[in-house]
């Protein structure tokens, strides 16, 4: 399994609903799937604040891949740097709890 750390600083509020609604059907039919989000966020170290974080979760990095350049995504792209600031870090060979 590999997760995605998505951090996002909303830029257009209506324009990121759009994307959310839109891209997150494709995220499934691609085998993937979000384990956490959250909008309600307070920096505890560092002052860095983000308006949303997600995880996804993917079988593999080419699942991902697959999905990240897919058709199905493309609209979502299109206006993803458009509705938010993101950073989106790969996260793999997690160490068991």
């Amino acid at each position: 399994m590999v997760q995605y750390l998505i951090l996002a600083k909303i830029i257009n509020r209506d324009l990121f609903v759009e994307y959310i609604k839109g891209h997150l059907p494709t995220i499934t039919q691609y085998g993937g799937k979000i384990v956490f989000r959250s909008t309600e966020n307070e920096p505890i170290l560092g002052t860095e604040n983000w308006d949303a974080i997600a995880i996804q979760e993917w079988q593999s990095s080419s699942a991902f891949e697959r999905w990240w350049t897919s058709d199905e995504y493309r609209p979502g792209a299109q206006i993803r740097d458009r509705a938010a600031l993101m950073v989106i870090t790969k996260c793999e060979n997690s160490v068991p709890a």
